[in-house]
């Protein structure tokens, strides 16, 4: 078991130093310009929305950096224009919403360890582009480039319990939004996507914020629990308590070998890798070990990795994000149904 873990941190390390010497390079970085102003842009769809708690550096390259700012939220919004992303600071999250050139459904998408800004943008636009939802891309630093990789562990799960407060403020927004019948909230789904680590911040915010004040109405349609970097043994203590979604389903697969790795770190088994103790009554849980063999990333192709969807599992994905009851065929992902998930797991 030693082994093993000391021959995954090692292939993350470089997996993840192999990415980010990619997209943190002076050459990357220059494809993104922070705009002096915001002016309506032309009518694109490769446009995103960013939420970010990261410090802010206007006359830098890295204009946002690889720390939380504990202070607040910023808005951007981002525009793809001839190959170069340009980037504009909004006062709030409906002035960007508002430059959106289309309705769309909406995800609200966290990621998990491992990403700086120019990484969360590429995986804000794969989910923009091969679901054709709009994106609220809600990023907190997960990594340090300068930092090894046990400090990044204990790095990110530090920041994503930090960025609780922030998350629940940008929910708070959105229902305000459809309590306020707000035009670009109108005749949209809105759901909630957390990644891997993301589901920290998930977590944290229902154990540590006023969540009884976004239980006041189901004003998200689907909050999606996905491959989640958190204990799994008790889990239903705060999923339980969210009551401001219509549905809520939790992913997992045991042969997730990321999260096996978390598994051995932390010493408790992850959510997102296997179910221990009591289910969640109101949560749907879907088992993907049959449909994505080892993978923790399985919710979209990624250009540089060889796996890739089954149709089966794009429909579903599809049908989440936009905001409707997802299935999956029980003969192909041994889903757990609502209502067979009221009992306990060894």
């Amino acid at each position: 078991m030693k082994r093993f873990l000391i021959l995954l941190c090692i292939t993350i390390s470089l997996n993840v130093h192999a990415q980010l010497s990619f997209y943190n390079s002076d050459a990357y970085w220059a494809n993104f310009c922070l705009q002096p102003d915001c002016i309506q842009p032309a009518q694109t769809d490769t446009c995103l929305v960013f939420v970010s708690n990261r410090h802010l550096h206007k006359d830098s390259l890295r204009f946002v950096d690889e720390y939380v700012d504990t202070l607040g939220l910023k808005y951007f919004f981002l525009q793809k224009n001839a190959g170069k992303w340009n980037v504009y600071q909004t006062a709030t999250l409906a002035a960007a919403m508002r430059l959106l050139p289309e309705k769309r459904d909406i995800v609200v998408y966290t990621e998990g360890m491992g990403k700086i800004f120019t990484t969360n943008v590429e995986r804000a636009l794969l989910m923009r582009s091969q679901y054709n939802v709009n994106v609220i891309m809600f990023d907190y630093a997960s990594i340090n480039t300068t930092f090894k990789p046990a400090r990044n562990f204990r790095f990110a799960r530090a920041n994503a319990r930090l960025s609780a407060p922030h998350y629940y403020k940008l929910l708070r927004e959105i229902q305000q939004a459809r309590r306020g019948q707000e035009d670009w909230m109108q005749q949209v789904k809105v759901s909630t996507f957390c990644h891997s680590m993301g589901n920290i911040i998930m977590m944290e915010m229902m154990k540590g914020q006023d969540y009884q004040q976004l239980n006041k109405e189901p004003f998200i349609d689907n909050v999606v629990i996905n491959a989640a970097c958190v204990p799994s043994r008790g889990h239903e203590e705060w999923v339980e308590n969210i009551r401001f979604a219509n549905k809520i389903y939790i992913h997992y697969n045991r042969a997730d070998w990321q999260l096996k790795g978390a598994h051995l770190i932390t010493m408790t088994p992850q959510l997102g890798e296997k179910l221990k103790g009591t289910l969640a009554h109101n949560a749907t849980y879907i088992n993907f070990r049959e449909q994505v063999g080892s993978q923790h990333s399985y919710f979209l192709n990624f250009p540089q990795n060889e796996y890739r969807m089954t149709n089966e599992m794009r429909d579903y994905f599809g049908q989440l994000f936009s905001g409707k009851v997802a299935v999956l065929e029980e003969e192909k992902t041994l889903a757990k149904k609502q209502g067979s998930a009221a009992g306990s797991v060894n």
